[in-house]
């Protein structure tokens, strides 16, 4: 999920590239609440920035129930990182996807900085690496990445191109790293099945779990910024979810255990 605040009390960082929407933390527990989902993870919205001040807060404000993935350049040094990490920054986010004129996200961090700077320091305090960027391009810095030793969280369902096919090469080294256990995957549907549908997608999303569900984890991109036409709701993506996924044991593994186990989730709490 991403958290947006009152622009006036937490001006946005970057001019940002769509109309943010209001929706703070208190928000988030309302909309979670409703779905039947107690433990939350917050993404770090491109229009902060490296600004962590509406994300600190809405973790503060959550407690126990929420984790972050939060932004900070190579300039951070451990102190100030295992700082975040005790405020609940459980990752940080780097970004590869482009604007339509090519030009990089404003406030957003490249891989090269993990790469060249912040690997060991993250190692060193226990902090994942999230990437949002498209499939050709993770798979292209894919042994610098495994070289770095962190583990690796890919945004999107790993940002494959769904007109490509199950069968791209693409995809498939996609399903080799899930088997080898190598990375994670968010099952964020919706970005993949922009003007297709998620009918398209069940294939894709099929195989991943037959890859390896040990590795997934369930995401919805709340509150759905940028989507093209009528969004869904958390419950809408929850029930079709459940409806793909019929195995008991596996709907708890990626709905439950792997949070727990990736993010630091208490078992206790997030089985509420």
């Amino acid at each position: 999920m991403h958290v947006f605040d009152d622009p006036e009390t937490f001006p946005f960082e970057n001019a940002p590239a769509y109309a943010p929407p209001y929706s703070p933390a208190s928000a988030l527990l309302t909309d979670a609440a409703r779905a039947g989902v107690s433990c939350m993870v917050l993404v770090q919205p491109t229009p902060y920035g490296r600004n962590l001040d509406v994300l600190k807060k809405s973790l503060k404000k959550l407690g126990a129930r929420a984790r972050g993935v939060g932004v900070a350049d190579a300039l951070i040094d451990i102190d100030a990182l295992a700082d975040l990490r005790a405020e609940g920054i459980a990752g940080l986010r780097f970004v590869e996807n482009l604007l339509p004129d090519g030009n990089r996200m404003p406030g957003t961090v490249p891989l090269d900085a993990l790469l060249q700077t912040l690997a060991p320091k993250m190692l060193e305090v226990g902090v994942h690496a999230e990437v949002w960027a498209p499939l050709s391009v993770t798979l292209e810095r894919w042994p610098a990445l495994e070289k770095a030793g962190i583990p690796i969280v890919l945004d999107h369902m790993g940002g494959f191109d769904p007109q490509l096919g199950l069968h791209h090469p693409h995809f498939q080294r996609l399903l080799g790293l899930l088997r080898d256990g190598a990375v994670w995957v968010k099952l964020a549907l919706c970005r993949r099945a922009a003007g297709i549908g998620y009918d398209a997608i069940r294939p894709f999303h099929d195989a991943m779990i037959e890859a390896n569900s040990d590795r997934l984890l369930w995401a919805t991109d709340f509150p759905f910024v940028r989507f093209a036409g009528t969004p869904p709701t958390i419950e809408e993506l929850l029930a079709l979810f459940e409806i793909w996924v019929s195995d008991h044991a596996v709907k708890e593994r990626i709905l439950l255990r792997n949070p727990i186990e990736r993010y630091g989730f208490e078992a206790s709490l997030a089985a509420l």
